[in-house]
């Protein structure tokens, strides 16, 4: 059954195609042990040249080490060898300011995309995928873990099947498949994954969701809290890919031929607000403002975008800005 659904999901959501070059990270872990298997399970039917990555953290001494014999061994005896490396993650969440958990994330992405690029720099025409184990469970986690926050359809849809990082396709075929699964998986296999045990404490908010609020929630109002939860994900990905469509033929409509990034400022004012935000967004996007755009900046931007007074400008993260004037509205930094 879970063979099966791993397959319908790469199918459905078009995530591998024959002859690709899969980076996989494996941490070791249930899940991407067995994204693991069930790849290479794969690869000689589609071809599959497998890339093993891991990353030691530094977070969990003794374990964390363990963590890597583990993995380095499995890949050995598959006929693979596993490209590991050795990150202080603390030290770099210091460096960086940001926190472990962040820092931690950096760290994998960058080896992830190490390896792609060594990939490609000995075949420029290779097709190449990075692929990540986040499950059904991770799915359910992340989108109540936003709506906690506050968010909006987008942040609904919760983790996508596929998105490029970087210039490169990151996938999560396990995105369908739910964690009891995969522990069965792993029993039946004899794959002995390795428990990190700091998943099983509540000193992160996303660890108390899993350990205290879904399991609450599904004694006291749903029993089917996480299957609800990623329906849930599922209706509202399906209207952001619509809305994302519109706002992209939008945004092409409203660009005035300038070298710079700038608008019509009357398209935009007619546009919905709906529209109009992810107008706002893809145009930051270009002149490479990717995150950090709060409602608030966007509620700001349509005062001065909606209204027909004289020269405005909004400040927007890390320097960038947007500017009203002469019927145009303007991106920059």
């Amino acid at each position: 059954m879970l063979r099966k659904k791993f397959r319908e999901t790469i199918v459905a959501n078009d995530l591998i195609h024959k002859g690709d070059h899969i980076v996989i990270g494996l941490s070791g872990g249930p899940d991407s042990v067995c994204m693991f298997s069930l790849l290479l399970e794969l690869k000689d039917e589609l071809q599959l040249t497998i890339h093993p990555v891991h990353v030691n953290h530094k977070f969990r001494p003794g374990d964390a080490e363990r963590d890597q014999a583990y993995v380095e061994s499995l890949c050995v005896s598959n006929g693979l060898t596993c490209k590991s490396s050795v990150v202080d993650c603390s030290a770099l969440a210091g460096e960086l300011g940001m926190t472990s958990e962040e820092a931690g994330r950096k760290a994998r992405y960058d080896a992830f995309y190490e390896a792609a690029m060594e990939i490609l720099a000995s075949d420029e025409d290779a097709s190449v995928k990075i692929a990540v184990a986040q499950n059904a469970n991770d799915q359910a986690e992340t989108i109540l873990f936003r709506i906690l926050r506050g968010t909006g359809i987008d942040g609904l849809a919760g983790i996508a099947y596929k998105r490029y990082e970087r210039g490169i396709c990151v996938i999560r075929p396990l995105l369908d498949i739910y964690r009891d699964e995969i522990e069965a998986y792993c029993e039946e296999k004899a794959l002995d994954p390795v428990i990190d045990h700091t998943n099983n404490e509540a000193i992160y908010a996303r660890n108390r969701i899993r350990l205290e609020l879904l399991p609450y929630l599904e004694s006291k109002y749903n029993e089917n809290m996480k299957e609800t939860l990623v329906r849930l994900g599922k209706i509202a990905a399906a209207d952001k890919d619509y809305i994302w469509q519109q706002a992209r033929a939008a945004y092409e409509s409203a660009r005035l031929p300038d070298p710079d990034i700038v608008m019509d400022r009357a398209a935009l004012a007619d546009m919905h607000p709906a529209i109009r935000h992810r107008v706002v967004i893809r145009a930051f996007a270009e002149a490479g403002l990717e995150q950090d755009i709060t409602a608030e900046r966007l509620q700001a931007a349509d005062k001065i975008i909606c209204r027909k007074q004289g020269p405005k400008v909004v400040e927007f993260p890390h320097g960038y800005r947007l500017e009203v004037a002469a019927g145009k509205v303007r991106i920059c930094q």
